[in-house]
């Protein structure tokens, strides 16, 4: 398979004249926002300010702070429906457009606070000035109040953003002359308040996207997958090959249940996918580098592979890790690095997959493939060598190491921990019964936290017991409604429910202490069978013991090579 790099525009392409720079009141800012003549494009980041972020905007602002400058690109708008906040307005046609290029969470606040407009309950841009302590604050859980008796006098935000509107609020209201001028002195402080801008005309949407990486790569302000999708996520960036989109790529892992990973991980495994450190921040990977990224459809392809590898039970005909959705990943740095592989060797027979199976599980036993470690990623994601599957394979295996031995010991669970999936996973190695039939992974995965639940409540639990009872052995597959699944046991009956008590790792003896209430004996009991379940679930999917078997076409290549098998 050929991967030659096609040549690629340059990512940071130059600005062909300077912005123009210009002043803005907050006046005319939100009245273009509201006549649709400044809007947000389409590669800008979700609105992620709180209403706290917004009360320290407009407390800046009466402070006579700078809050920063903003900077737009000139364009023509049609009519369109565009958000502001969480409100959508009907607007017109605009031949002297802007698009936010950067203050978008800025630019929003100051506009969705102000104007009078329904945010369909965000509280986010609902803000009061408290008139006689001269404080904004958060509108949330509190009433409108005025008068002597109360000490307060807040006015909404929406209504100082207005002189109609606040004149017909003061209106209604028997205000002092002194309250009246401090309200009307800060809507006037709010509204005359500058900001500085910059206007950029370009036809060029690629030179926009460089501007707008460039300005938040920088520092915290944009996270990394933020700025690639910024950069490179959608558009035509003047080649034929397709671009890489996170948001879609994360879509597509979704094949039966298996669940989106975070657009952070996709990113990272396009990178891995390209050769890339996935650990770099992006300006530390350069711009030649940047331009070498895998194509959107390539990338899709891999991931899909990916997706079915780790979704495949190891006895399947085409055998892979046994891993029902990403949730259920004990540690999903492999996620990134089974990028790499399955871009490269797309068609890996079942041999080649069932070392990839050795290889995960080994990684999770010896610890190799914990989050924290960077380097040993790195070390895996650089020895995936193209047209090299053999050492490839041999490379990835030395580098997890095969564990001599394993003896599970139980710990706090905790569904997002490594260790608790794997007895997780161990756990729906039994297809977990109840009487009406065998219970669905599905439906346990949209529980979240809960997906595996405690059989009995820790209350009143002290010392050691306590202790276990924090540990899986509390813990039962099983998707019904009450708290604690003690409830539901105590329903079921032996030898009835045989099957179904025993695919919990619960017998006769246990049915029995749980009705009497004896939670001591059934949790030491089921202690011990989880801990030889887990350790027996691991050593089978690490092959521990199992011979290296390399899969045929490296058997081809060293044949035509003249090596010795």
């Amino acid at each position: 398979m050929s991967h030659e790099r096609e040549s690629q525009p340059p990512l940071f392409v130059a600005l062909p004249n300077p912005p123009s720079a210009l002043r803005l009141t907050v006046r005319t800012l939100i009245g273009r926002v509201e006549k649709g003549a400044i809007r947000v494009p389409e590669f800008q980041r979700p609105l992620r300010w709180s209403n706290d972020d917004v009360v320290k905007l407009f407390d800046s602002i009466l402070k006579g702070y700078p809050i920063g400058s903003l900077l737009f690109w000139k364009r023509s708008f049609e009519e369109d429906t565009i958000p502001i906040g969480s409100a959508h307005v009907q607007v017109g046609r605009s031949n002297d457009g802007w698009h936010i290029v950067d203050g978008q969470q800025r630019t929003t606040s100051l506009a969705a606070s102000l104007l009078d407009l329904d945010q369909r309950g965000d509280l986010r841009w609902e803000v009061q000035f408290d008139a006689r302590k001269g404080v904004f604050l958060p509108a949330a859980g509190s009433t409108e109040t005025h008068g002597p008796l109360s000490g307060e006098l807040r006015v909404p935000l929406r209504v100082l953003g207005s002189l109609s509107r606040l004149g017909r609020w003061l209106r209604e209201r028997q205000l002092t002359e002194e309250d009246t001028v401090r309200i009307e002195q800060v809507q006037e402080r709010i509204l005359d308040y500058e900001l500085p801008a910059y206007l950029v005309e370009t036809e060029d949407v690629d030179a926009l996207r460089g501007v707008f990486a460039r300005l938040n790569s920088a520092g915290v302000r944009m996270r990394a997958d933020e700025v690639f999708q910024a950069l490179l996520g959608s558009g035509d960036r003047r080649t034929r090959r397709q671009t890489v989109d996170l948001g879609h790529l994360q879509e597509l892992c979704d094949i039966d249940g298996f669940g989106q990973p975070p657009r952070a991980e996709v990113m990272k495994a396009v990178l891995a996918m390209s050769g890339l450190d996935p650990s770099k921040r992006l300006d530390d990977l350069g711009e030649d580098a940047m331009s070498g990224l895998v194509d959107g459809e390539e990338a899709a392809e891999a991931l899909r592979r990916v997706v079915g590898f780790l979704q495949s039970s190891i006895d399947d005909a085409v055998p892979g890790a046994g891993i029902p959705a990403y949730a259920f990943i004990p540690y999903p740095v492999v996620f990134v690095i089974l990028a790499r592989w399955f871009h490269l060797f797309p068609e890996t027979d079942e041999t080649g997959r069932r070392s990839l199976r050795q290889w995960l599980w080994r990684g999770v036993a010896t610890g190799v493939h914990q989050r924290a470690a960077v380097s040993a990623m790195r070390l895996q994601i650089r020895q995936i060598r193209e047209g090299d599957l053999a050492g490839s394979l041999s490379a990835l295996l030395e580098a997890v190491g095969e564990p001599t031995g394993l003896d599970w010991s139980l710990g706090p669970f905790h569904a997002n921990h490594a260790a608790s999936r794997v007895e997780l996973l161990a756990l729906l190695s039994r297809v977990p019964r109840s009487p009406l039939g065998a219970v669905s992974w599905r439906s346990l995965l949209s529980q979240g936290e809960r997906v595996a639940r405690e059989i009995f409540g820790v209350t009143g639990m002290e010392g050691p017991l306590r202790k276990l009872a924090r540990t899986a052995a509390n813990r039962a597959l099983l998707d019904t409604r009450p708290t604690h699944l003690v409830t539901e046991f105590r329903k079921w009956r032996w030898p009835t429910d045989r099957d179904s008590l025993e695919s919990h790792l619960l017998n006769e003896d246990d049915l029995a202490a749980l009705i009497a209430g004896d939670r001591d004996s059934v949790l030491r009991r089921r202690a011990e069978r989880i801990r030889t379940l887990a350790s027996r679930f691991l050593h089978d999917r690490a092959g521990l013991g199992e011979p290296r078997v390399l899969p045929v076409e490296a058997y081809l290549e060293r044949e035509m090579s003249g090596e010795s098998t």
